[in-house]
């Protein structure tokens, strides 16, 4: 609901850190990360410092104000500020004292003719009627939809247009190999410039959609692309995942199947012409397409609702679903270095940037440890198999 151009959490004061060995797993300890290495935000990812938080997140001590769900679910209206007093209603002001009753028979008014009840009747029948009908949609796969996707109340726990909903047993990761075939892909050059940078997006959605339809086909799955929407900034987008905010960063919207990617959020002044990174953002947002197309997306949203969206478990499910698209984006950046796309020097970048981005001392805690982050995009670079990739079994130490 969904999600600098990802991840968030700030970093300690310094310099970037030595990329840590490869073949790290989820739970041990990664690089410590190096002062003055930025941030970045997003829906998706966690913010960096410096950028307001992606919809849905919880505020920081001192700041206020509502923020939109990336569940495409509103949140309940803000508390009036301190200070504020509710206008009250007008009191009724107390009938007139009567006089003295007058001697003889009182008068009683002709009470008026009696209405028919068939307005309450047919009121009472269409209620029962509504009630049944909703029922019967509850119980025929409205559980398991995710936020704002569309309604198909015929969908129920066989293969259909978003999957299977499962997460730990979801075909896509029990099969144990499922890989992204090595891909030499054909990136359009880089540039901030709109129209370049989209053309940079749409070369590696080509590559992405090539890598990921091969696997679900192979697990009996239909895979379908997403689209992708890349801007200059956040100005004037309406998302059905983010409303009218523009508190956002590169984000997936699972509402409307759309990959969200504004420039200005890329933290571009930061990272120069290493379009590595902007890349592992893209898998790394492509990753919650492919959970979305797989079914598992809309198991933990449903899971979620049900538990409390930013309760113990619901903020565990959701890191659970963000390490697992880190490891995804490993997978992609493996087969694109398997096919020559990639060099080493920008897969280290990668890496090292992997371990920068995590959940921050006072963040909500809904993306992951940056130790944690790195570990699982390590995981899938180093081992590049979706059942390797299966955070809803690991321990809760390899997903804190």
């Amino acid at each position: 609901m969904t999600r600098p151009p990802y991840g968030q959490g700030p970093i300690s004061p310094g310099g970037r850190p030595v990329p840590p060995p490869p073949g790290r797993r989820p739970g041990t300890p990664g690089p410590r990360p190096d002062p003055g290495y930025p941030q970045r935000p997003g829906p998706g990812y966690p913010q960096r410092q410096g950028f307001p938080p992606p919809p849905g997140y919880q505020p920081r001590p001192g700041q206020a104000g509502p923020q939109a769900s990336p569940y495409g679910i509103p949140l309940a209206p803000p508390l009036p500020p301190v200070g504020y007093t509710p206008r009250q209603r007008p009191q009724t002001p107390p009938p007139a004292p009567q006089g003295p009753t007058p001697y003889g028979p009182t008068v009683r008014p002709t009470p008026p003719p009696r209405r028919r009840r068939w307005g309450t009747v047919l009121l009472i029948v269409i209620v029962v009627v509504t009630g049944v009908l909703l029922r019967t949609a509850l119980s025929t796969g409205l559980d398991n939809i995710g936020a704002g996707d569309s309604v198909d109340t015929g969908y129920g726990p066989d293969v259909g247009a978003l999957g299977v909903a499962e997460t730990a047993g979801n075909p896509l990761l029990t099969d144990t190999d499922a890989t992204l075939v090595p891909a030499d892909c054909d990136y359009a050059p880089w540039s901030t410039r709109v129209d370049q940078a989209r053309a940079f997006f749409d070369s590696a959605a080509i590559c992405l959609e090539s890598g990921w339809r091969a696997v679900f086909a192979e697990v009996g799955l239909s895979f379908e692309a997403p689209k992708v929407d890349v801007t200059a900034s956040t100005t004037g987008i309406t998302t059905l995942c983010t409303g009218n905010s523009s508190n956002f960063a590169a984000f997936y919207c699972s509402a409307d199947k759309t990959i969200y990617m504004p420039i200005s959020q890329l933290q571009t002044d930061v990272f120069k012409n290493n379009w590595v990174v902007y890349l592992s953002v893209f898998a790394h947002e492509y990753g919650h397409h492919v959970q979305a197309q797989a079914g598992i997306l809309g198991k933990v949203h449903a899971q979620r609702r049900e538990a409390g969206v930013r309760s113990d478990t619901g903020l565990e499910l959701s890191r659970r679903t963000e390490l697992q698209a880190n490891c995804f984006d490993g997978m992609y950046l493996s087969s694109s270095r398997g096919g020559g796309a990639l060099t080493s020097a920008q897969i280290s970048v990668a890496r090292n940037d992997a371990y920068h981005r995590g959940d921050a001392p006072g963040d909500m805690r809904d993306h992951g440890t940056t130790q944690n982050g790195g570990a699982w995009f390590e995981v899938g670079l180093d081992e590049n198999r979706t059942f390797a990739c299966n955070t809803f079994t690991a321990p809760a130490s390899a997903v804190n």
